[in-house]
């Protein structure tokens, strides 16, 4: 009984040993940076060091390598020439494309991801603007190691503070842009040193017209895309000055729906906003002051609306789903005559009394 347990027992103990060692033969690339530049495509792995602690050169967690080439295909396989292990895909989660490439090149390296049987389809995508995409895949700090990593926790955590950031599995992204009546949207990140610190930014969200990027977003106004888009928007800020100070409000909860017809887009929807500040001194105790802010800020939030929806028309960009929508309602393959009708709008905003501190008069 005694030999049947360890002969039963010695396969794991093996596989064990031997999972080990081939780990140690895998480079684990978490994150991808790919650039064009000088009729060249320059492609970075963000490579997690397998390295124990106390072995020889296990200093950081991460570590990169870059390699140049005519075509996608070329810079991709170079950079096996430079790595004594074999590149692993299975683990990254994000792929950071330069600005260049978002506008000239997508296709291209789109085309190379979905086809190539190395990396994952279910990665994020993102844009490096006023950097490279090199510069964003190789920011790390000693609080934020794995630049790959923080990217896509930014993008997946920045609903619960600014609302700007938007995040897709590629296959997504790559549906919008093939669907007719549809573009795709992505987040966009850039380097900001603060001494000798490189740290990556959230910086808004860009949106396409087929491949091509058209505009990038700032994040106040990327939040106002993601109310419009219902894209988990839960912390979006918005302003009213008065003589003596301000007021703002935040939306906690919302539903848009954008619906276009022969004459126009009709933007309607309900709106849920707290207030977070006032220094105006508003008798907030009197429901008719309610009923003027909730005027004022549906009027506030309607001008944001209509500033984002213009530029969208501006750049004939389907980010919205706006010709697909049109698509679906009379079946006429028109995806751009909205891009030259008016809005109107018709929200329902209400301010939340809840939790708010009322004076006690004795």
């Amino acid at each position: 009984m005694k030999k049947l347990l360890i002969l039963l027992i010695i396969p794991f103990i093996l596989s064990g040993c031997y999972d080990y060692n081939e780990l140690n033969d895998l480079a684990i690339v978490s994150g991808i940076g790919i650039d064009y530049e000088n009729e060249e495509y320059i492609v970075t792995y963000e490579i997690l060091s397998t390295k124990k602690e106390g072995e020889t050169s296990a200093s950081s967690s991460t570590y990169n390598v870059t390699s140049r080439g005519k075509t996608v295909v070329e810079a991709f396989s170079n950079n096996g020439n430079l790595m004594d292990k074999v590149p692993y895909f299975e683990h990254v989660d994000v792929v950071v494309i330069s600005e260049d490439i978002a506008k000239n090149n997508l296709k291209e390296v789109g085309e190379y991801i979905i086809r190539t049987s190395k990396l994952r389809n279910e990665s994020f995508l993102a844009i490096a603007t006023n950097s490279s995409a090199k510069d964003v895949i190789e920011a790390k700090t000693k609080e934020k190691p794995v630049a790959s990593s923080f990217i896509m926790n930014l993008l997946e955590n920045n609903k619960n503070s600014a609302s700007a950031g938007y995040f897709m599995p590629y296959t997504e992204i790559l549906n919008s842009i093939l669907t007719n009546g549809e573009d795709a949207i992505l987040s966009a990140v850039t380097v900001k040193k603060n001494g000798e610190e490189k740290n990556i930014e959230l910086v808004g969200l860009g949106v396409f017209e087929d491949f091509k990027l058209k505009h990038i977003f700032d994040t106040k106004e990327a939040a106002i895309l993601n109310v419009l888009n219902n894209f988990d928007a839960e912390t979006v800020f918005f302003e009213k000055k008065c003589n003596n100070g301000v007021i703002v409000v935040s939306i906690y909860e919302s539903s848009i729906k954008i619906e276009p017809n022969n004459e126009n887009v009709k933007i309607s929807g309900k709106l849920n906003v707290r207030i977070n500040e006032d220094t105006c001194n508003d008798n907030l105790r009197d429901e008719k002051v309610y009923e003027k802010l909730q005027k004022e800020f549906t009027k506030i939030v309607e001008d944001k609306m209509l500033n984002v929806l213009e530029t969208l028309q501006t750049e004939k960009s389907n980010a919205l789903k706006i010709g697909k929508s049109y698509y679906d309602k009379y079946r006429k393959p028109e995806y751009k005559l909205w891009t030259n009708q008016r809005f109107v709008f018709d929200l329902d905003l209400k301010i939340n009394k809840k939790g708010l501190i009322f004076e006690v008069k004795k």
